[in-house]
């Protein structure tokens, strides 16, 4: 992964994105990690995975409580708490 620091991102804008479109390149500030720039398909595949993994984790946490016996709301419950009527 590439590394830059902010001061060259700007000065050098065109390439940065070019490598960027590449490979992921982490902006500094100050030596300090501040921002990645990455490809948006690269970005939302990312974001995919991290949902994905959420929600099996708020699964797999659901199921644990259940199978401990622990009280349980229902998805009924939760959408009058919200204010979202179910079909």
């Amino acid at each position: 992964m590439t590394a830059i620091s902010a001061t060259q991102a700007r000065q050098r804008w065109a390439q940065t994105l070019d490598a960027a479109r590449l490979a992921p390149v982490t902006i500094t500030e100050h030596g300090r990690e501040a921002v990645m720039l990455m490809d948006v398909e690269l970005g939302r595949r990312a974001l995919r995975a991290l949902e994905d993994a959420e929600d099996a984790a708020a699964a797999a946490e659901a199921e644990a409580a259940v199978a401990a016996g622990e009280e349980t709301v229902s998805l009924d419950e939760v959408a009058r708490e919200l204010g979202i009527v179910l079909g």
